[in-house]
């Protein structure tokens, strides 16, 4: 059952400024995960996966940092 309604105009008004301070900030460890996880790929060629591990070393070391900065510098507000 649906208590509130689903209104947002107020929040949607307030979040569409084309400001820069209001672009969201990306952790400096997050970016700092990605190109170590990018490295330590490029350099060691037994964790870009095989038999034994897969592809779950390759995406914790790259593939979840890549898609934490995609989803925290997604746009708000689309034209």
């Amino acid at each position: 059952m649906l208590l509130a309604p689903f209104t947002l105009s107020a929040v949607s008004a307030r979040r569409c400024g084309n400001d820069r301070a209001a672009a969201p900030r990306v952790p400096a460890w997050l970016l700092a995960w990605a190109v170590g996880g990018f490295l330590a790929i490029l350099l060691f060629p037994d964790l870009r996966g095989g038999d034994m591990a897969g592809m779950s070393v390759p995406f914790w070391l790259l593939g979840a940092p890549l898609i934490n900065l995609l989803w925290l510098a997604r746009t708000h507000c689309r034209s």
